[in-house]
């Protein structure tokens, strides 16, 4: 459960678009804030974080996936961002001392570390470098809710598995030559964790999109081959908002 503890984070390649990765692999600042705190691990399904309570302390992650869900008006569940290792969640009831606005479960195996209110505050207060790089996060984390705000439980499995991807994609994607390649390792399982469909289902949609050339799958990463098809096959417009 959430309150078994996990072991230290060892060194680590941070995903490119992350928290951590934003502070330079590695650095002073990042060394500090995974001293911060106290670890934790999470199994599969499991609630790091729940809409509704009343609690302030953040989580930094440190391995494995996350989703971030909110419900809906009509009281259906909407995916609002996908989280990994290096990534903060937690920090809007940090700084407003209200309740949890989305709820956060483990796609797989989870580890952080949690950092209470007040160290977390007081770093941001002493670091000026780790301030301004929560900053951006928030402004990334704002850009992208503005334009996912549409219930997502409703979609067909195949365009699920698409808009996360397009999301991966445009949140951790490295530029490669033949494409962007997704940073995370993610496993079938865990994609499917992340979308709510069974795993057979998510292999099956992976290879029709992989047999059109729009992505191509080997050894647990995944390169999109055509943004502009993937979201196509997403529902989302060709051009993400400025």
């Amino acid at each position: 459960m959430a309150d078994r503890q996990a072991g230290g984070a060892a060194a680590h390649e941070w995903a490119n678009g992350t928290l951590l990765a934003d502070l330079g692999d590695g650095s002073d600042a990042v060394k500090v804030l995974l001293s911060l705190g106290t670890p934790r691990s999470y199994d599969a399904g499991e609630h790091l974080l729940i809409e509704g309570l009343r609690e302030t302390f953040v989580l930094l992650l440190l391995s494995g996936v996350t989703k971030v869900t909110a419900t809906s008006q009509d009281g259906d569940t909407a995916l609002l961002a996908i989280r990994l290792g290096g990534d903060l969640v937690g920090e809007f009831a940090a700084f407003d001392n209200k309740p949890r606005s989305a709820t956060v479960t483990a796609a797989g195996r989870v580890t952080a570390r949690r950092i209470g209110r007040r160290d977390f505050l007081d770093r941001l207060d002493s670091c000026p470098a780790t301030a301004r790089a929560v900053s951006r996060m928030l402004v990334r984390k704002n850009r992208w809710s503005v334009r996912r705000r549409g219930d997502f439980s409703g979609s067909p499995v195949a365009t699920r598995v698409a808009r996360v991807l397009v999301d991966l994609a445009e949140d951790y994607g490295e530029p490669r030559r033949t494409g962007v390649l997704i940073g995370p390792r993610l496993t079938q399982a865990e994609l499917a964790g992340l979308v709510g469909a069974k795993e057979r289902r998510v292999h099956h949609v992976l290879g029709e999109l992989a047999a059109r050339g729009v992505i191509h799958v080997g050894y647990g990463r995944t390169t999109v081959l055509s943004p502009d098809r993937l979201r196509e096959a997403a529902r989302l417009a060709q051009d993400p908002p400025a």
